[in-house]
């Protein structure tokens, strides 16, 4: 029975369904855009120098957490409600498309006015934020530019074309790295041209790219204020749930080295971050199949087709889990050749951590059929009961048995939060029919590397 199945999903794979298509396309695309991230963050360090850079880094993060506010969880509910209709009714996906559009600007523009006022106030002056205050709302303007190419390429997303969505990322830190070097070179790399230019400026230059690359009859003309209020009230009452969700991922993800910083000597905690941050590397793969899976699992009718969703999706992880090993089994040599051999101890830290890596690419098909399900609140809980499994696992694991008891904390963590989502799942039945579903979700056809 397994070698049948092992079989049949293997000759599936080969003719390369859509949904590993879209994988493999999103994955390539990500690691470029890590390797051209790393060439303009070297530019950005060698020309401002320690101290800018500092205050680009604070500043940067100030944009991003209000970026991540700022989304309130619309975009992944837009790729549902569009997924749900296309591309059976194209006229419903263009209204739908425009309706989400102008919601995620007007959250981003409401944001970044908050933010920026915050930052310049008192709130500014109590997280020892830059007091200059053009350099502040430089950076939180970027939320918004930033929002107009994200709304246009989660349309992409949407509707399969994971080729143009990449292209338009690829764009974008290239078009980064090539304004950093001319700026570097000329003398004119400074904080404010960083924010301005490499910041706004090639976020707007995406969205142009990113618009043309839809093609005719996706207009993004105000769709009218019914409209626009009918359509949020769905968004954000969906969405909110994946926005929580995605904040105690999000907390749950940095618990762990803060974790070990209250319990391991420095030393410990130097080599427990570094093997994290090599392992993040890795995490891209993770990313790259959840933004493929999502308007999948929006759009599965139940039954059969959910059956073959996890069935392959188990494949697909058992195949990621060989790929895996040569890196697991060449953990150590690498380290002590890159890093020297005062390093050497961090290989099983690493190895463990690909290990949960490996665990996450598993367990984001399965919960992501709480989308199937209508149940974004079951994956909100599920990620709360990961923070908190992991905080306490990690209280108890780590003074005793050090990082590594933070890799275990984590496993636990996740497991139970997985088992925990499919209980739910389970004891609340089957998942009610999409509104109307959009292509075969398993098929080898439709527009999964469209470009």
């Amino acid at each position: 029975m397994l070698r049948g199945w092992l079989a049949d999903t293997a000759r599936r794979a080969g003719r390369g369904d859509s949904i590993t298509r879209g994988w493999a396309v999103v994955t390539g695309g990500s690691a470029g855009r890590l390797l051209l991230g790393f060439v303009s963050s070297v530019l950005l360090a060698r020309a401002l120098g320690p101290a800018g850079l500092g205050v680009f880094s604070v500043l940067g993060a100030v944009a991003l957490l209000a970026g991540a506010v700022a989304d309130f969880g619309v975009s992944n509910a837009a790729v549902r409600r569009i997924a749900a209709v296309w591309p059976a009714d194209r006229a419903a996906a263009v209204a739908r498309v425009q309706s989400f559009f102008w919601v995620r600007i007007a959250l981003a523009l409401t944001t970044a006015v908050v933010v920026g006022l915050l930052a310049v106030g008192p709130a500014g002056t109590a997280l020892h934020l830059p007091r200059d205050a053009a350099l502040i709302w430089l950076a939180v303007l970027g939320v918004p530019a930033t929002a107009l190419s994200g709304a246009v390429t989660v349309v992409q997303q949407a509707t399969g074309r994971f080729g143009r969505l990449s292209l338009v990322f690829l764009f974008n830190a290239a078009l980064t790295t090539l304004l950093a070097a001319a700026l570097a070179l000329l003398g004119w790399l400074t904080v404010t041209t960083a924010l301005g230019v490499l910041g706004i400026g090639t976020s707007l230059a995406s969205f142009v790219l990113a618009r043309r690359l839809l093609g005719p009859g996706w207009s993004l003309r105000f769709p009218g204020r019914a409209t626009m209020r009918m359509e949020a009230r769905h968004l954000l009452g969906f969405g909110v749930w994946l926005w929580l969700a995605s904040l105690f991922g999000l907390a749950a993800a940095r618990l762990d080295l803060l974790l070990v910083n209250r319990w391991v000597d420095p030393a410990g905690v130097g080599a427990y971050a570094l093997a994290a941050n090599l392992a993040s590397k890795v995490e891209i793969v993770n990313h790259s199949l959840y933004t493929v899976l999502l308007p999948v699992a929006a759009t599965l009718p139940g039954g059969a087709a959910v059956r073959r969703y996890v069935r392959d999706s188990l494949f697909r992880a058992l195949v990621a889990g060989l790929a895996l090993v040569p890196a697991v089994a060449l953990a150590r040599p690498a380290i002590v050749l890159v890093y020297g051999a005062g390093f050497g101890d961090l290989a099983p830290l690493l190895q463990g951590l690909l290990v949960v890596t490996l665990l996450e690419i598993l367990a984001t098909p399965l919960l992501l059929l709480t989308i199937t399900a209508d149940r974004p609140r079951v994956l909100a809980g599920s990620e709360a009961l990961r923070a908190a499994v992991l905080l306490g696992a990690g209280a108890w694991l780590i003074p005793a048995f050090g990082p590594g008891g933070a890799i275990a904390a984590r496993v636990i963590a996740r497991t139970t939060s997985v088992a925990f989502a499919l209980a739910l799942l389970a004891r609340r039945g089957a998942a009610p029919a999409p509104e109307r579903a959009g292509p075969a979700a398993m098929s080898g056809g439709g527009e999964g590397t469209g470009t």
